[in-house]
């Protein structure tokens, strides 16, 4: 007698505990097209919006200063949540000025000075003008959010480093074009920890920011 195994593919079941409701959990998203060759995910992947680094800042109207605010190359770094980051300066000193920096959910998150470069998860140099700036003179940086999901890199300074879902099914998206896919993106919902697949070389410490980013969403990972 011959004898013989099959690798049996890797069951929902496997990931999903539990979820209040399919039609409110559960998106269709679309992947990312494979770049040079076919990019299989794998059920239980964590997944990140790519935005290719879309970054524009603009200006207040009312600003009293003519300084130029220029971002940097590249203008965000490991961590950086799309969204609209404030800029604001705090007081007014002539040919100078210290400002601080505000996350899209509205919490400072460094302070600079005017002629210095600023090295956060935005970058950028506030120049000097020929008119002083002012206190609460102003600049909006927008990182654009992606439409397209890629997996989840701690790491990534595309936007993907922010965890957005968990994908429900084995999806292939094949060399030059985006493939749909049905992801878990809301709870309330369980996920099993030995169901995760998570990226080569990640940290506990990044497995635990992973996590508090579902839990947020109401998927929590037990």
């Amino acid at each position: 007698m011959h004898a013989f195994s099959v690798a049996a593919p890797k069951l929902l079941t496997a990931l999903l505990a539990y979820e209040v409701s399919q039609n409110y959990c559960r998106e269709m998203a679309t992947l990312l097209a494979g770049d040079g060759a076919d990019v299989t995910y794998e059920l239980g992947t964590l997944l990140g919006f790519s935005t290719d680094t879309a970054v524009a800042a603009a200006a207040d109207a009312g600003n009293v200063g003519n300084g130029v605010l220029t971002l940097a190359n590249p203008a965000v770094a490991a961590g950086v949540v799309p969204g609209a980051y404030r800029v604001i300066m705090l007081e007014a000193v002539a040919d100078g000025g210290r400002f601080e920096v505000f996350g899209p959910d509205g919490v400072a998150i460094g302070h600079g000075a005017v002629g210095v470069a600023f090295d956060g998860v935005v970058k950028f140099t506030i120049a000097d003008g020929a008119t002083d700036f002012k206190a609460n003179d102003g600049w909006t940086i927008t990182v654009a959010t992606g439409t397209k999901l890629v997996d989840w890199d701690p790491a990534a300074v595309d936007g993907s480093a922010v965890v957005d879902s968990v994908l429900l099914a084995r999806t292939t998206a094949p060399d030059g074009e985006d493939a749909p896919a049905l992801v878990l993106r809301r709870g309330p919902a369980i996920i099993k920890a030995d169901g995760i697949v998570w990226p080569a070389g990640v940290t506990d410490d990044q497995k635990a920011a992973a996590i508090a980013a579902l839990k947020l969403k109401g998927i929590l990972v037990q």
